[in-house]
């Protein structure tokens, strides 16, 4: 509910996003000022008549959203605290409607009234949660980072009370003691995104070192890259940085059609025109690429996977095919300033070792999805180097 907030209000400060559009209006500074210092249950009268009075404006439903959701911590009248968290969901969908592009609020915007705070958690540290949360709301934040420790403490697992410590150390800009607790987070669960992101946002912000933060920022891509939220950090980074982020572009045929009385009658959709090599040279490798995806589904999966009954695409599946294609191009011997953007960027990932890489973190579907976290406790390094080389271009500290 309240860390990933944390870090996004406070880049929006650095990134000049705060609302000095507004600041000649002497409600709107106030508000302001004590929404970036913390002081949300204080703010909240504030944007409650800032919001309506001025319906237009995302900003003002964003933080009536939070400010609602920081009083919704406070009640212990679970009646009151649903109609809060109801007003907080409301608010959020209005501020996504009127344009608001954070994706926090996506998350605020689909809060379930009914659900309790931390209602997940089964642990002896439940309960000092609770009491650090009130306390982070209230803008006693010295008294939450105590709370959230001991909760730390009473429960080595718990991936929140770590994660909250830093995020609050975080607020009150002691960087070293953030990054202690952001890296008792990992040790907790090194494959979620979020330590790795918040430790990234207060590198940025207070630590001066944004090539160090980029590295905490693609950890959380690698943690879990299917997670939009995962990307935000670095996306962010690139924005501040000058830099641009753009995986390399592979367009591949249509998947093979299985009909759905037959499942041994499977269809190529090729286009012939796009296979034409004196049109397009080396594009008829790409006929290699179809045929195999099909003979593997029809025998190869289930010899790979016996345990599966059901036919997936799968990261082998699918590596398998893309070298078919590389096979083809490199028996053709075609300059690569003759092929084609995706033929030549499929080359380049192939020569660099790190096209399964790419299909795992840019190519992927749900069915690729589920051999990620095998590749990932073996490749990691690659996973991160891939990042890295091919996503990640220019900036202002470009790596050598």
């Amino acid at each position: 509910m309240r860390g990933w907030i944390a870090g996004i209000c406070l880049f929006l400060v650095s990134a000049g996003f705060a609302v000095s559009a507004f600041a000649q209006e002497d409600e709107a500074s106030w508000a302001n000022s004590l929404y970036i210092a913390g002081k949300r249950l204080e703010a909240l009268p504030l944007y409650e008549a800032l919001a309506p009075a001025y319906p237009n404006e995302w900003l003002y439903a964003e933080r009536l959203a939070d400010c609602l959701g920081a009083k919704a911590a406070q009640t212990s009248d679970p009646a009151k605290a649903k109609i809060l968290r109801t007003r907080e969901r409301d608010a959020a969908k209005r501020a996504l409607a009127l344009g608001d592009p954070n994706y926090f609020v996506q998350l605020m915007a689909k809060i379930d009234p009914d659900a309790p705070l931390f209602s997940s958690i089964d642990s002896p540290g439940k309960a000092l949660l609770t009491e650090a949360e009130k306390a982070y709301t209230a803008g006693d934040f010295p008294t939450a980072l105590a709370k959230y420790s001991a909760a730390a403490e009473a429960d080595p697992h718990l991936y929140e009370a770590p994660l909250y410590a830093g995020d609050t150390a975080y607020i009150q800009k002691d960087l070293p003691t953030a990054a202690t607790w952001f890296a008792r987070a990992i040790a907790a669960d090194p494959n979620r995104e979020t330590a790795y992101r918040y430790w990234g946002d207060a590198i940025l912000k207070f630590g001066n070192d944004p090539d160090a933060a980029r590295e905490k920022f693609i950890d959380a891509i690698i943690a879990e890259p299917g997670n939009q939220l995962a990307w935000q950090g670095l996306k962010q980074w690139a924005q501040l940085q000058k830099a641009v982020l753009l995986p390399p572009k592979i367009e591949r045929p249509a998947a093979p059609v299985v009909d759905p009385k037959n499942s041994k009658n499977i269809t190529l959709p090729i286009d012939i025109g796009a296979t034409d090599d004196k049109q397009h040279p080396g594009a008829s490798a790409w006929m290699m690429y179809s045929l195999l995806r099909a003979s593997y589904r029809s025998s190869s999966f289930h010899k790979d996977f016996p345990s599966e009954k059901d036919y997936r695409h799968t990261l082998k599946e699918e590596d398998e095919a893309l070298s078919a294609v590389v096979a083809g191009l490199k028996e053709q011997k075609i300059a690569p300033g003759k092929l084609d953007e995706s033929l030549r960027n499929l080359l380049e990932l192939n020569d660099a070792g790190m096209l399964e890489c790419w299909i795992l973190i840019n190519g992927s579907d749900s069915g690729i999805a589920l051999d990620y976290a095998a590749y990932r406790q073996k490749h990691h390094q690659l996973l991160h180097d891939y990042l890295t080389r091919f996503v990640v271009h220019g900036g202002l500290n470009p790596q050598k």
